[in-house]
């Protein structure tokens, strides 16, 4: 169970890397639109939580299955399990990096941090098992 409550950390880290970009994005898009500060901050919670809300419920649904069935049963070539597991759940975000074009970089922030909580949370890890 300890292993799993680490997955705060790819939560956490994904979540708030895509919300800046979006906040970063609503005020430099020149759409004809014009936006204030608040009203991209707005824009940005709608996208992540109520846009993005299948993609958050498949995320964590993702991470808990496969720690279960490759990192809690045995944590030996832990760096290894998270990179599958990385591979295995960026795979679609990737696929869509490549189909839309428009949202091609919120799909490639995701998974470069996505990544690199992983290598983080493999150090949480360690230290939960010991």
């Amino acid at each position: 169970m300890k292993i799993l409550k680490t997955n705060w950390i790819n939560i956490l880290g994904v979540f708030i890397s895509v919300l800046f970009y979006s906040i970063i994005y609503n005020l430099t898009v020149d759409d004809g639109v014009t936006r204030n500060f608040f009203q991209s901050i707005f824009a940005a919670i709608f996208l992540v939580l109520l846009y993005g809300l299948m993609f958050w419920a498949g995320y964590i649904l993702a991470l808990i299955v496969l720690d279960l069935i490759m990192v809690v049963p045995n944590q030996n070539n832990l760096k290894v399990k998270l990179l599958v597991e990385w591979a295995i759940i960026s795979a679609p975000f990737i696929y869509w990096a490549i189909i839309y074009e428009r949202q091609r970089n919120i799909y490639i922030v995701a998974v470069i941090v996505f990544l690199i909580t992983q290598l983080i949370r493999e150090k949480l890890i360690t230290k939960a098992t010991k």
